[in-house]
C-alpha cells in the first residue's frame, strides 16, 4: 500500500526514480540486473521503468531495492512499493552461426528491441561529437565492426520468437552523405520486413533531400525518428556542434514536418532530452513538435564523469508538470500515441497521462492494443496496405 510521497503514483515515482537512480542493496540483485543502462523494473500497474543503478549520482538517491524473501521492494525507508526485476531475455546467452552474442545486436527496452547495425559514429572521439553521447561511453572496448545483415536477421528472429517485443528499433550514428544513414540501412531494413511480420521504427539523422524520406517509407520502415535532442537553439549549437553544423536545426524541423506527411499519424517521433535545458524551453519544443504532428518522447538526461551537463535544479516537482504538458499537448493535436509506449527508459505520452487525474480513467480502459496478437497483426496489415498506396514509385 502506497502511503507518501511518489509512492502513490507509480508513474510519478518512475519519473523520480529515472532522475534520481536507485542503490541497490541486495548484491545478488547488483551483479545480476544493475548493468550499465540500468536496472529494468516493472512498478504496481504494470509500469514499465529503467532505473540508473551505477552512475556516481545514484549514490545519493532516496531510494533503495531491497529483497524480503524471493520478492523485491523499493523504499526510501518510509514507503515503499514492490518491484520486479525484469528477468534478462533467454536469447541474450545464445549466439549468432557467426559466433556473435545476440546480446551485442539487440536490447530489449520493454516493448521495443534497439539494434543498431554499426558502432560507428563519425563524430565519435572529435570536438563534433555531442556533448551527451553515452554511445561513445558505453561502447569502449566492444567490437568496432559493422553486424551483417543475416546477423541482425538472425537476432531480429530471436527476439520475435521470444516474444519479448512488439517493435524492432533500427538506429545509424552520423556518417558522410545526404542520405542521413538510410544507404546504409537500407538493406536491414528490407531485409527485415521480407523476413519477418514485425513493426519496424528507424532513428537516422534528417537526409538533405526529402526524397530520402520518401525512400524510407518505401523501404518498409514504419515509424521514423530524427531526434533533435534540443530545442534552445543556442544550447544545440553548444552541446551538439556537429549536427548543429553539418545537419542544422532548421533542417530538422523541416525533416520533420515533411516526415508527418509520408507517415502514418503519431508514426514520426523526436526526442526532447530532459534536463539539458531550461524545463520551459522543453516545453516550447513539445508544442513547437506536436502543433506539426511529431510524438515529442523525452527521455531524462543521466549524467556521466566529465558528462555532467545536467541543468540543476531538476527535480520531480519540476519535472512532472512538463510531462503533464506533454499529454495535454499531444492530446490537444490529436496525434495517435498508441505507438509510443510501453518503453522503460523514457515516460511516454501515454503514461504522461495518467499523471493527469481527468485522464487516468481513460487511458486505464485503453489498454496497449500492440499487446495482443490481434492488435499486432492488424497494425501490421494496415502499414503495409497503406504504404502500397502510398508509395508510387520505390526506386530512387
Amino acid at each position: 500500500m502506497f502511503t507518501s510521497g511518489y509512492f502513490d503514483n507509480p508513474w510519478a515515482l518512475k519519473i523520480d526514480l529515472m532522475l534520481k537512480g536507485i542503490r541497490v542493496v541486495d548484491p545478488l540483485a547488483k551483479a545480476w540486473a544493475c548493468g550499465t543502462t540500468g536496472i529494468d523494473m516493472l512498478l504496481p500497474a504494470e509500469t514499465l521503468v529503467n532505473i540508473p543503478c551505477r552512475e556516481e549520482f545514484t549514490a545519493d538517491s532516496p531510494y533503495e531495492l531491497r529483497r524480503r524473501g524471493d520478492k523485491h521492494y523499493i523504499t526510501d525507508g518510509t514507503s515503499e512499493a514492490n518491484a520486479e526485476i525484469l528477468p534478462f531475455p533467454a536469447f541474450y546467452s545464445r549466439k549468432t552461426t557467426t559466433g556473435v552474442p545476440f546480446g551485442d545486436i539487440a536490447v530489449v527496452h520493454g516493448s521495443y528491441t534497439v539494434i543498431t547495425p554499426s558502432p560507428r559514429c563519425d563524430f565519435f572521439d572529435t570536438d563534433s561529437e555531442c556533448r551527451y553521447c553515452t554511445i561513445n561511453y558505453n561502447g569502449l572496448g566492444e567490437p568496432k565492426r559493422d553486424f551483417t545483415v543475416d546477423e541482425v536477421l538472425e537476432a531480429v528472429a530471436a527476439v520475435l520468437k521470444e516474444g519479448l517485443s512488439k517493435i524492432i528499433y533500427l538506429s545509424v550514428g552520423f556518417t558522410e552523405g545526404d542520405d542521413g544513414g538510410i544507404r546504409f540501412l537500407g538493406p536491414y531494413i528490407k531485409a527485415i520486413k521480407k523476413h519477418h511480420s514485425c513493426l519496424l521504427a528507424v532513428e537516422a539523422l534528417p537526409p538533405k533531400q526529402n526524397r530520402w524520406i520518401d525512400k524510407t517509407y518505401a523501404l518498409g520502415a514504419d515509424s521514423v525518428l530524427y531526434n533533435i535532442g534540443i530545442f534552445d537553439s543556442e544550447l544545440f549549437e553548444v552541446i551538439c556542434p556537429g549536427r548543429a553544423e553539418l545537419v542544422g536545426r532548421a533542417r530538422y524541423l523541416e525533416a520533420l514536418k515533411y516526415a508527418v506527411s509520408i507517415f502514418p499519424g503519431g508514426t514520426v517521433a523526436s526526442h526532447l532530452i530532459v534536463g539539458l535545458e531550461p524545463p520551459g524551453s522543453t516545453r516550447i519544443g513539445i508544442d513547437h513538435l506536436t502543433e506539426m504532428g511529431v510524438v515529442p518522447i523525452l527521455p531524462i538526461y543521466r549524467p556521466r564523469p566529465g558528462r555532467a551537463l545536467r541543468i540543476e535544479p531538476l527535480t520531480a516537482e519540476i519535472l512532472i508538470p512538463v510531462f503533464k504538458h506533454l499529454y495535454t499537448a499531444v492530446k490537444k493535436s490529436g496525434i495517435n500515441f498508441k505507438w509510443v509506449r510501453d518503453i522503460s527508459m523514457i515516460t511516454t505520452p501515454a503514461e504522461a497521462s495518467m499523471l493527469m487525474e481527468d485522464s487516468a480513467k481513460e487511458m486505464k480502459g485503453l489498454g496497449n492494443f500492440y499487446s495482443s496478437r490481434f492488435g499486432l497483426k492488424a497494425a501490421w496489415g494496415l502499414s503495409a496496405i497503406r504504404r502500397k498506396l502510398r508509395v508510387k514509385n520505390a526506386d530512387f
